[in-house]
């Protein structure tokens, strides 16, 4: 009895160590089994690196060092001593090429791997041991993992036209890559505003088409702003950095995009493009930026870039991209049109094929293998050993891979971390709003669409940063990155069973954002949710110990802002900002406070709900309402329709029409009567016409700005998809865009028709949340009478202020040159009380 007791004894206390040592690994492992017991790392430290891994060993070194504080000695050999920690090469191993087995016990460390890819990714888990929150500096559990990768293919794309990241940098980005098990390292060299690698037989793709700015043969874009801006890699830094990937287990694919997208070719060598008068715009308002595919000459130029860039690059593929090609151009050329007839061909998605078929036999003669966005699949057949990047969405990948191509999956919706973060942060939207939780949702395999057979073309999955919007703040590229592509690996390497979001978070959250910090990322962290009820503003951090300040001016709040500690009582809540600060390069966006939800609906039935709630404690003030229906991620079916805003029973407002739940609808509501005794009803019907989820919370709050009855005129012509008429609607997501670039002497003009009394307008141009053809050069001024104004602020970066001290009349924007971008954009005024 009193042995049983004792082995009782000694298992608990085996289960307690084990439970205190969370190893908090991502991606999270295929197995791994604690014990008890822990390896103390001796002084000197002897690392036996396998002969085969020579080229990484230095790697390894300033790895281990960094993360332990201990220089190891390094030894190139094939045999494992006592109290080492060893890296070997073991063909026999019965695992996928990148596997691995780690364990830790009282004789030391032992790293197999089946390849030296494989090694380095056990080095890596280790790393991440000896980093944990929970694991005693200079000592590690004991633990036995064998890990492998779900998929073969775990990419990731930098943008490096758009802006210019220099050689450091991009090693830094592999880096991260590397720590994160991922191995493959899209490099997106060439685009419309950048050539970004030297090819020696067309020397000017860098002399000219590297630059963008006053005098050069590319125009400012995409914040490079008034003067020279850009950069190239040299050849010799494309093998520097192709080895330095290498070292690291990652290879390097290059991307030059043709046909489309290379206006910086078109610039430097113009007899590349189609030889047209018309100026046709691609979908980024781009002009001349196509190669003419009936122009022979140019498969020679196209032979010489590839023969280059297929001796730098020791990877087996290079993408040939074929995305957004703006086929107009081929349509209005005679030597397009010519090649057309002369194929018999019918319409132009052939004539792109028939430019890819010609391009592949070039990327063959040079023994690679081409990938490209999915694009290339329309106009015919194309070599059946090409790679399908599946980009525009995952019916596409399903496409790819039903026709039998190896397909990557990287929708936009879930993959693209140019995509803002938040409704509030700067980024594209025109894919989704995808903060951590939403990429960390996307599964790459659609098995319900796919056979068994299909489903093994699908080989990888990638996610992509493109930089139109990485110029500004400092760091934003890193912030757009991380986490989100920590969640990323977890999708490629996992077992699918073994993803949840909670778990991921709390590996995240206990371990990993430090990982991170430590490797000098200033990555975004998770932002507090602020809510205000019944004169109290309550904040939950979104993690334990997270770090909240905040500012209650309206300003965002900064290191130096006062922490919050407990409840706040206010009424004047709207003023309020909160922020989680991790260190001094990373923190969240800051948030404005939230009133709790109105309404929330769950339901996966065919059915019609009739919804009606008191809302008297929510109204709080007379003003511009408006009602938001936010649907959940996988609940946007069904439509919703009469709703309706009574006080004391009588009927406010009414929305009779039928709206789409997936479209968000946001409905203005004026409340002029506020009294506090008066009372709110808010009803409206919910209709699921199919047993699929309909799920969504209903927010109403009272809009901070004025919206006077205003008429704006221009001295610019409008684009009719995006008329100046926009400019009077108050609705945030509709914007003006003209037909034609702007020029010194152009303005807008705001006229009110009552005058209107405010302390501040903001004059916004611009894309919005987008700093894309926004107004350089100018100044916003304004009128107490309509005919004699006062100059206020200069554009800076698209935006001004003017601050008047009587009624206005009307406001005018003065534009005294142009801002370079084939158009301009405007957005509605922010009138403040």
């Amino acid at each position: 009895m009193r042995k049983s007791i004792l082995l009782l004894a000694v298992f608990l206390s085996s289960l307690s160590f084990v439970q205190a040592q969370k190893l908090d690994l991502i991606p999270k492992p295929v197995s791994v089994q604690q014990s008890a017991g822990e390896f103390v790392l001796p002084s000197p430290l002897k690392i036996v690196v396998d002969k085969k891994l020579k080229n990484s060993a230095d790697y390894i070194t300033a790895g281990f060092s960094k993360n332990t504080g201990i220089t190891p000695i390094i030894s190139i050999e094939k045999k494992h001593g006592k109290n080492t920690i060893s890296f070997l090469v073991d063909k026999k191993l019965d695992l996928p090429d990148e596997g691995y087995q780690l364990e830790i016990n009282e004789k030391g460390i032992f790293v197999k791997g089946k390849t030296d890819k494989g090694v380095l990714n056990g080095f890596q888990t280790l790393l991440q041991i000896c980093s944990a929150k929970e694991v005693k500096k200079g000592t590690v559990p004991f633990v036995k993992i064998e890990d492998y990768p779900r998929f073969d293919w775990r990419g990731m794309m930098l943008d490096c036209s758009r802006q210019f990241f220099d050689k450091q940098t991009v090693k830094n980005y592999i880096d991260w890559l590397a720590a994160h098990k991922m191995n493959v390292f899209h490099w997106h060299l060439t685009d419309d505003n950048g050539w970004r690698i030297e090819i020696k037989s067309l020397p000017d793709l860098t002399l000219k088409g590297a630059w963008r700015g006053p005098g050069e043969v590319l125009l400012p874009s995409y914040g490079s702003g008034d003067k020279r801006y850009g950069g190239f890699y040299t050849q010799e830094d494309i093998r520097e950095v192709v080895a330095y990937a290498a070292d690291r287990g990652i290879s390097v694919m290059p991307e030059i995009e043709i046909p489309g997208h290379s206006r910086a070719v078109t610039a430097s060598y113009p007899e590349v493009g189609c030889a047209i008068t018309q100026e046709l715009k691609s979908v980024q308002g781009e002009v001349k930026n196509v190669w003419c595919v009936g122009r022979e000459e140019n498969y020679d130029l196209l032979d010489s870039i590839i023969k280059e860039v297929s001796g730098l690059f020791p990877f087996e593929y290079i993408h040939i991209a074929g995305d957004e090609v703006n086929r107009a151009n081929w349509e209005h050329c005679p030597k397009c049109q010519a090649l057309m007839a002369k194929e018999g061909f019918t319409d132009s998605f052939q004539l792109q094929n028939y430019f890819f078929r010609r391009v592949q036999t070039i990327v063959d003669k040079y023994h690679k293998k081409t990938d490209g966005w999915n694009e290339i699949l329309k106009g015919g057949e194309i070599n059946p050993n090409t790679l399908i990047s599946a980009w525009q969405g995952i019916s596409y990948g399903i496409e790819s891979a039903k026709k039998g191509y190896k397909t990557i999956m990287m929708p936009g919706q879930f993959t693209y971390y140019d995509m803002a973060q938040s409704e509030t942060e700067r980024g594209h939207r025109w894919a989704a709003i995808t903060d951590t939780k939403r990429a960390y949702s996307f599964e790459p395999i659609p098995d319900a669409d796919l056979t068994p057979e299909e489903q093994k073309n699908i080989i990888g999955v990638q996610g992509a940063l493109w930089s139109e919007y990485l110029d500004r703040p400092t760091r934003i590229m890193e912030y757009q990155s991380y986490p989100r592509i920590s969640a990323l690996s977890e999708i490629g390497w996992s077992k699918k069973e073994d993803k949840n979001w909670d778990d991921f978070y709390g590996r995240l959250t206990h371990s990993h954002l430090q990982r991170l910090a430590n490797m000098g990322i200033a990555f975004r962290d998770f932002p507090p949710t602020a809510i205000y009820k019944n004169g109290t503003i309550s904040v939950t951090p979104p993690y334990e110990g997270a770090v909240v300040r905040f500012d209650k001016d309206g300003n965002e709040p900064t290191r130096q802002s006062p922490l919050y500690t407990g409840p706040i009582q206010t009424k004047d809540y709207e003023q309020y900002m909160f922020r989680v600060f991790f260190n001094e390069t990373s923190a969240s966006p800051a948030v404005k406070v939230e009133k709790l939800p109105v309404a929330t609906w769950n339901t996966s039935k065919a059915e019609v709900l009739t919804i009606s709630e008191n809302i008297s404690d929510h109204v709080d003030k007379k003003g511009i309402w408006y009602m938001t229906f936010n649907p959940t991620d996988d609940g946007a079916n069904g439509t919703i329709k009469n709703v309706s805003l009574f006080e004391n029973d009588k009927l406010v407002q009414t929305y009779a029409d039928e709206k789409a739940l997936k479209s968000k609808p946001r409905l203005r509501f004026l409340i002029e009567n506020y009294n506090a005794k008066n009372t709110y009803r808010l009803d409206f019907t919910v209709e699921n016409k199919e047993e699929k989820k309909s799920a969504a919370n209903v927010k109403f709050n009272c809009s901070p700005y004025q919206e006077p009855e205003v008429k704006v005129t221009s001295s610019m012509a409008e684009n009719p998809k995006f008329p100046i008429a926009n400019l009077q609607d108050y609705n945030e997501e509709t914007y003006l865009r003209t037909d034609v670039a702007c020029k010194d002497g152009d303005w807008i003009l705001y006229t009110f028709t009552n005058p209107v009394t405010s302390s501040k307008i903001d004059v916004l141009t611009g894309i919005p949340h987008h700093p894309r053809f926004i107004i350089n050069n100018g100044f916003v001024e304004f009128s107490y009478n309509g005919t004699d104004f006062i100059k206020g602020d200069n554009f800076d970066y698209g935006n001004a202020s003017i601050y008047p001290k009587q009624p206005v009349k009307a406001v005018r924007i003065q534009i005294t040159g142009t801002n370079n971008e084939p158009l301009m954009a405007g957005q509605d005024l922010k009138i403040n009380p």
